[in-house]
């Protein structure tokens, strides 16, 4: 199966978003670990990082991300690579575009209405996240059905 040139620009687009997800989880996480390296130009950044909700069962919630959006990224390269793969990886990457989105508001609610204080770094990581939603969204409504049933 040949991908469409829309396919192959959203392709290209949800490539260059799960990449600056990585630039800024990767940075979120090396902050986690030296918060002497954080910069801020909100104020509540230092705020945020020290809550007790920057951790997940001791895992810092910018690990998360990382993994998330290198997932996305290695997902995206193989659906390139493998093109006969890419509805099922559509899928897949729909799916943790989803789950990250629903975990990026869940964040935000602590961020206004727990801890009282806004990341700017948090914003960018989840705002990356819902528009790789929206592009990842459009690549399954792209996707025929009949095709996902032939993968099966």
């Amino acid at each position: 199966m040949q991908l469409s040139p829309a396919t192959n620009r959203l392709t290209a687009l949800s490539l260059a978003l799960a990449a600056g997800g990585i630039a800024v989880s990767a940075y979120l996480t090396l902050v986690h670990y030296r918060d002497d390296l954080l910069v801020c130009a909100v104020g509540g950044c230092h705020t945020v990082q020290k809550s007790p909700y920057a951790e997940l069962y001791g895992v810092p919630v910018a690990i998360l991300g990382l993994g998330m959006f290198v997932a996305m990224l290695l997902l995206g390269l193989l659906r390139r690579i493998q093109p006969e793969w890419a509805e099922s990886i559509t899928l897949i990457t729909f799916g943790l575009a989803l789950t990250g989105t629903v975990f990026t508001i869940y964040l935000t609610y602590l961020e206004l209405f727990v801890i009282h204080a806004v990341c700017q770094w948090c914003v960018l990581t989840a705002v990356l996240t819902w528009v790789l939603l929206l592009v990842e969204g459009r690549l399954v409504l792209d996707t025929p059905l009949e095709e996902l049933a032939e993968d099966r």
